[in-house]
């Protein structure tokens, strides 16, 4: 996994190394730097700041990212693993406590398709791991942990620890925790008064501030061809961009591609979108929002309704026929650059 993840990784960088409008990614007003964390790419683009304030921005963050994954990482010797593999197991730590609340809150918010509780599934479908097992798992052990309905609701909140009241739930914040660097990065980047700042976590994007008198422009990449730009679309100050797709983590078992992003609603590897992007306007966990926002339209088998149920109006999806439905709104912001006739565009 970790060559193509690397590959791919390259292209993002050179994407948004093109779209930075009449400027190159080698002048001197630019500072970039990028590191492999959480299996992925993540890559700080800095316009006009002192590399000594740059380098305490990233140094920062990337403690934070350790802390974070020594705490919730869902299979590497972490609390959180401790947790999962002990049924009369608590959680204790006020950080902890403090992250699963906010996930919850987006558990809710998303009707249950962002669902942190479903680590178990994971885990059967084989992601749970360095190496993926590519194989379907036992669909009877699937349907047990379906049945048992796992949710963050299901802990119980007693003398300041949480009990989990279902064994089946085990953990895995694997869906939020980039938006949550991003949302650690910004803080930053106030707190050392960082003006201008583009940051890409896989594929989640926070722009901060913009370089000269325009703003950041970034690509979005092709689901069926990672090589290749889908659409370009400009980031005002503040705001975020976030995408869940079907072709960073998978295996492919008899002609079926079955990604990491499991379907918390029937346990499912597999859906009949390649991808969902969504665009978050300037506001508070604008990271963690560009993070989970796109997980239910990824899922959704009713665009329309998902929409109307989570009040939310910037977004589009690709499906495996190269269909791209997409909202008035995300058409207003989106320039296309595939090639003709390869989509069929359509709206929501």
């Amino acid at each position: 996994m970790l060559p193509r993840q690397l590959f791919k990784a390259f292209f993002n960088l050179l994407f948004i190394c093109l779209l930075l409008l009449n400027s190159s990614c080698t002048k001197s007003n630019f500072y970039e730097k990028k590191f492999l964390i959480y299996g992925t790419i993540l890559e700080f683009k800095f316009f006009q700041t002192p590399k000594k304030i740059a380098d305490e921005a990233i140094s920062n963050v990337i403690a934070q990212l350790n802390e974070l994954n020594s705490i919730f990482h869902p299979w590497q010797n972490s609390l959180i693993e401790e947790f999962n593999n002990n049924p009369n197991a608590s959680i204790c730590d006020e950080q902890q406590i403090q992250m699963i609340k906010k996930a919850f809150h987006y558990e809710k918010l998303t009707h249950g398709y962002f669902n942190p509780a479903i680590g178990a599934l994971i885990k059967e479908w084989g992601f749970h791991a360095d190496e993926i097992t590519k194989k379907t798992p036992d669909y009877s052990l699937i349907e047990n942990i379906l049945n048992s309905r796992p949710s963050l609701n299901q802990l119980n909140l007693k003398k300041g620890c949480f009990e989990k009241i279902n064994h089946y739930l085990q953990i895995d914040l694997g869906g939020i925790i980039k938006g949550h660097a991003l949302d650690l990065a910004k803080a930053e980047y106030q707190k050392l008064n960082i003006k201008n700042v583009l940051t890409n976590f896989g594929g989640n994007i926070y722009a901060h501030g913009h370089p000269k008198n325009r703003f950041w422009e970034v690509a979005i990449q092709d689901p069926f061809d990672q090589t290749k730009i889908l659409a370009k679309l400009k980031l005002p100050p503040g705001s975020a961009i976030g995408t869940s797709g079907n072709y960073e983590k998978y295996f492919i078992n008899e002609g079926i591609r079955y990604s990491h992003l499991i379907n918390p609603k029937n346990g499912n590897a597999f859906s009949n979108h390649s991808s969902a992007t969504v665009f978050i306007s300037p506001q508070d966990e604008v990271g963690i929002k560009s993070d989970v926002f796109s997980k239910p339209f990824y899922f959704s088998d009713d665009l329309k309704k998902t929409q109307l149920d989570m009040n939310f109006d910037y977004f589009f999806v690709t499906d495996l026929n190269h269909n791209i439905y997409i909202t008035k709104s995300m058409l207003e912001k989106i320039e296309w650059l595939f090639e003709e006739g390869k989509y069929f565009v359509q709206g929501i």
